[in-house]
């Protein structure tokens, strides 16, 4: 989506002249603030002709910032970061579209923007997430002396694993009832890029931003991590937020992600409570297994012609028991929640991903749909009470967003 669809797409409204208005954008003499077909196309027009090219192009990037978060899955987000002010909340309600709310708040709150892209990028990187169980249940100290001591801690970690990390700027707000989230943007080693500086190619040395994100729990102590480099990387995230963020040193042990037991998966995934919250059907969709040695993966999939049947059982109906017998590893699952069907459509499906590496995708979930799915992975036996991201009391949750 580029510039030109961003203004086809906006009403002609107070928060779009606002834009335009800052940043100085000259109309022609009599232009009426009216949203209809001829006023955006007479700011298309202006946009396009302005010969200003260094304003130009920052009204454009302004007008294309808010894409990012302007399609559904983000929308959640944005109600999420507003649903504290009953008057915010309505305003961003009452706009007309997806790429209308999004574009709004980008003008009327930018930090709260700016927490909303941050939700969204631990969002769409959920499946990369690695689990901690840091055992630590205190608020987090969000002052200046914890921020500045967090990034400090961080630049030492990232210039002797990387040479970069000069500069470090931090973030921290709470996006539900105590789960809070960290993001981190380090900048990285220059890199030479060759772009146009006005008509004439050039090449310019920029510094890249590292990016990564941490959620945290106060009610139980766990954290999942993003970020980039592996292992030591999420380990030294975790550890620097829990002393300097936290203000308690926790040991090497308990940053590492828990590995998860699947075993149980091999007879399905049977969870009566899940039934009672509504559901009409639990599935054990797909499994993943590795034999003894580790020297072979194998991946099965129920098809749509199964139905609601467990994969395990279509492996024993079709004489493929082997490798359920106790001797393969169950590396990953993923099982289908199904909701009951609106009238001439299917079942809808929610899907759970779990990994023996403590992965799973219950980021994607909202607060009250994640603590019931992690109570019934609890139930089964996967998940222990104490590795829950949300505790055990949800009355006082409800939904961020309807549906």
């Amino acid at each position: 989506m580029n510039f030109l669809d961003v203004l086809r797409g906006l009403p002609v409204d107070a928060t779009l002249q606002k834009l335009m208005t800052d940043h100085g954008l000259p109309v022609p003499a009599g232009f009426v603030w009216a949203d209809t077909k001829e006023s955006t196309a007479t700011l298309i027009e202006s946009v396009s002709q302005w010969p200003d090219e260094h304003k130009r192009n920052n009204l454009i990037g302004d007008l294309v910032a808010c894409v990012p978060l302007a399609d559904g899955p983000a929308q959640q987000f944005l109600i999420q970061v507003v649903s504290q002010d009953a008057q915010l909340l309505a305003d961003l309600v009452a706009c007309k579209s997806e790429l209308h709310r999004a574009f709004w708040l980008f003008v009327h709150q930018p930090k709260l923007f700016e927490q909303a892209l941050d939700s969204d990028y631990l969002e769409r990187r959920s499946p990369q997430a690695v689990q901690h169980d840091l055992e630590v249940k205190k608020r987090p100290i969000d002052t200046p002396v914890a921020k500045a001591s967090f990034e400090k801690a961080m630049s030492k970690f990232y210039k002797d694993e990387l040479q970069c990390g000069d500069s470090i700027e931090s973030r921290l707000f709470e996006r539900s009832h105590g789960v809070f989230l960290m993001s981190v943007h380090v900048k990285a080693l220059p890199t030479l890029q060759i772009e146009f500086q006005g008509k004439s190619l050039g090449r310019r040395v920029g510094h890249p931003s590292i990016d990564m994100v941490l959620e945290y729990s106060m009610k139980t102590g766990v954290a999942r991590s993003v970020a980039r480099g592996g292992a030591r990387f999420h380990e030294r995230f975790a550890e620097n937020f829990a002393e300097h963020i936290l203000g308690e040193k926790v040991d090497a042990k308990r940053i590492k992600p828990a590995a998860l037991d699947l075993s149980m998966l091999r007879t399905g995934f049977d969870v009566p409570q899940a039934i009672q919250d509504g559901f009409i059907a639990t599935q054990l969709k797909s499994i993943t297994l590795f034999d003894k040695d580790e020297e072979l993966k194998a991946e099965f999939t129920a098809t749509a012609k199964a139905e609601h049947k467990h994969v395990s059982d279509l492996l024993r109906d079709k004489v493929l028991a082997e490798p359920l017998n106790g001797q393969w590893k169950v590396a990953s699952a993923t099982i289908h929640l199904y909701y009951p069907a609106e009238a001439g459509k299917r079942p809808r499906v929610v899907p759970i991903v779990v990994t023996s590496k403590g992965r799973l995708n219950l980021h994607k979930l909202d607060p009250v749909m994640q603590a019931q799915v992690e109570g019934y992975l609890v139930e089964v036996g996967i998940l222990s009470s104490g590795q829950r991201l949300q505790a055990q009391e949800t009355s006082d949750l409800a939904p961020m967003v309807e549906g």
